[in-house]
């Protein structure tokens, strides 16, 4: 039981986390500044976050 909660709280946390490199990338475009490295970090970010999901079966 502990090793789901743990899990789900990861995943919650994995979800959060794309969302706030959403909003970085958003609101850097909004004031004008590249997004390229967010862009690249982003991307990179969700591979791995894909990766882990299929390690846990999800």
């Amino acid at each position: 039981m502990e090793r789901e909660k743990l899990i789900k709280k990861l995943l919650h946390t994995m979800h959060h986390t794309e969302e706030h490199f959403e909003s970085i990338i958003n609101q850097l475009k909004d004031i004008g500044l590249d997004t390229e490295e967010y862009d690249d970090l982003y991307k990179k970010l969700k591979e791995i976050n894909k990766k882990i999901k299929k390690e846990l079966n999800i």
